[in-house]
């Protein structure tokens, strides 16, 4: 069977994190303010970020929660960026769809803004339910109205609101069908224009 292509990750290191329009500076705090009520939930031992980028969310994790961290990514450049960042916390690169690691070797695994790049997401969610021995958090972007609000912001009008990079589009309902595949849903939140499920998972 062939592989659809990712897409490539045409956004700048760090934009979003370092716009400073108040829009997206709201639309930042409540993506970190839903972490960090997950996170608290489970109070995890061993974390994983699938997709890490250049490690902002487990550098901002380590200060409410300091367990064990670690942090992937396909990008060697964004890898390089997280351990300049962040020295302490373990970031190599690597492919979600093909993680270096045991079975159940964290009990949090994390993909968050990541499924909607990726050329084959059911790969990536059956090697998280691989590598978790309990919880995956993922969040994407909520369809159709991450397109509406781009179109509000006059931004991607030749291409109907969507980002150029996502290749992969979910409603709330659709995704958390999509999770339910390998996982149990314990909770849903879509805080601004995101949709993030905390899942268990499913006894084989």
């Amino acid at each position: 069977m062939h592989k659809r292509n990712s897409s490539e990750n045409l956004a700048a290191y760090q934009a979003k994190y370092r716009d400073s329009s108040f829009i997206v500076r709201y639309a930042n705090s409540r993506f970190f303010q839903t972490i960090e009520v997950f996170i608290r939930s489970i109070s995890p031992k061993r974390v994983l970020d699938i997709g890490c980028g250049e490690g902002v969310i487990l550098e901002q994790l380590r200060a409410y929660h300091p367990a064990p961290s670690t942090g992937i990514d396909l990008d060697p450049a964004r890898i390089y960026l997280a351990k300049s960042r962040s020295g302490d916390i373990p970031f190599i690169i690597g492919d979600a769809q093909e993680l270096p690691y045991e079975d159940n070797s964290f009990d949090f695994v994390m993909i968050l803004e990541v499924l909607e790049h990726v050329g084959e997401p059911d790969i990536v969610l059956r090697e998280a339910f691989r590598v978790t021995s309990k919880f995956l958090l993922a969040s994407v972007p909520n369809e159709p109205w991450w397109r509406i609000g781009n179109l509000a912001r006059l931004k991607y009008i030749r291409d109907l609101g969507n980002t150029p990079e996502h290749i992969n589009h979910w409603s709330v309902w659709s995704f958390k069908t999509f999770i339910c595949k390998h996982f149990r849903i314990v909770k849903v939140a879509t805080p601004v224009l995101w949709t993030f499920v905390l899942a268990e998972k499913k006894s084989n």
